[in-house]
């Protein structure tokens, strides 16, 4: 009979075989995988980013990313993440080349980042989230064997309401903050009159927020802190009237504003807001 210790080895074994086995996306180049699965990159990908960033086929960083992924960190990141925090990451490049400090808001496991380092290595990148994640920890840890200067990236762990900026002026960036926690990343932009690149989702029309003191136990939270949504009103009217409320309040208080889209296979909430002060 097999003890505890005998049965967790072949339990694991029968796993990594499981992890290694041929799945019907390993006969499609990574390009054609379908990017807004919330599935886990497994062990079994990291043939196929090798391939596709050899030949082309899809960004050799993204390749070269989900490939560590897939090897050291199987069955922790999901295959959105990866895709969308490096379509984000390239939205602030092309828009940002020069800007070496950035905060990431929200910053969940630090993916964007990452990807915002390894894009300039002269970069100061700072992550911003309630807590850190371990899994942010992992991701940091195993991609630094590989870019020594990714241990440069330093972490916060602060509420979006207080969020704060090291220097006025450094480059504000977020992915998905969901709800009115998009409209905090722009109160805090504005404060320090930063460069903006948003990613918004969960365009909620009712968000349950009382009208004046907030919830107990998040003080503060309530509709005065964002006047552009009208109390809620502009809520009810839906994603293209918060998106538009978002844009004028940016354009009123002196930024250039464009509108950028990454790859509607991430996600259908791939409108980004990029903001300029002017």
């Amino acid at each position: 009979m097999l003890g505890r210790h005998g049965f967790a080895m072949v339990l694991f074994s029968s796993l990594r075989r499981a992890a290694t086995q041929p799945l019907q996306r390993h006969q499609l180049p990574v390009s054609a995988w379908r990017k807004n699965s919330r599935s886990c990159i497994q062990l079994g990908d990291v043939r196929s980013f090798k391939e596709s960033g050899h030949t082309g086929d899809a960004d050799e960083l993204l390749c070269a990313v989900g490939g560590i992924i897939g090897s050291e960190l199987p069955d922790r990141v999901a295959r959105k993440e990866l895709f969308e925090a490096h379509a984000v990451a390239r939205v602030v490049d092309r828009h940002f080349p020069e800007e070496t400090e950035i905060t990431e808001f929200c910053a969940g496991c630090g993916l964007l980042g990452i990807f915002l380092m390894l894009l300039n290595p002269r970069r100061r990148v700072r992550c911003s989230d309630k807590k850190k994640q371990l899994l942010a920890c992992r991701l940091q840890d195993a991609l630094t064997v590989h870019w020594p200067f990714l241990q440069g990236i330093t972490w916060e762990e602060e509420d979006a309401r207080h969020g704060q900026l090291k220097t006025r002026g450094e480059l504000v960036a977020s992915c998905h903050a969901c709800s009115v926690l998009s409209d905090e990343v722009i109160l805090t932009a504005r404060r320090g009159r930063s460069p903006l690149v948003l990613v918004p989702c969960c365009y909620q029309k009712a968000p349950r927020l009382p009208r004046e003191v907030g919830w107990p136990w998040l003080p503060n939270w309530s509709w005065k802190r964002w006047p552009w949504l009208e109390e809620g009103s502009i809520n009810a009217q839906g994603r293209d009237a918060i998106h538009a409320a978002r844009v004028k309040c940016l354009e009123e208080d002196g930024y250039e504003v464009w509108e950028e889209f990454i790859d509607p296979n991430i996600s259908k909430m791939n409108m980004a807001i990029v903001a300029q002060p002017t």
